[in-house]
């Protein structure tokens, strides 16, 4: 699974507009999260993982999501909104990060 070339390309030109189209376009209302999760700087790089913050904080890594929408309506076959965000984030390098391990955070 990777991003479609067009939202590729778009993102290389920085967020704005193009991006911003390419995504919905690209994947309708996930994508347009996307972009939202990305302008409000929602995306944080742990040393272990990526975390998109939403409703609640989703761990992504290599195509995976620990959110609902991936895990039950997708079915692993198309990224959700926090990985379009998160693979958008690298290409820009635009997310916050956090020197420290994301489970070091968690509740035992």
């Amino acid at each position: 699974m990777k991003l479609k070339n067009e939202v590729v390309d778009a993102s290389n030109k920085g967020i704005g507009y193009d991006l911003y189209r390419a995504l919905f376009l690209n994947y309708g209302k996930r994508g347009e999260k996307a972009f939202l999760y990305l302008f409000q700087r929602r995306v944080k790089k742990y040393l272990d993982f990526f975390i998109v913050v939403g409703r609640n904080e989703y761990i992504v890594e290599d195509f995976f999501c620990t959110c609902p929408d991936f895990q039950l309506n997708l079915r692993s076959r198309e990224p959700c909104a926090h990985i379009i965000a998160v693979e958008v984030a690298k290409i820009l390098k635009f997310y916050d990060e956090i020197n420290t391990y994301y489970a070091d955070f968690q509740k035992i």
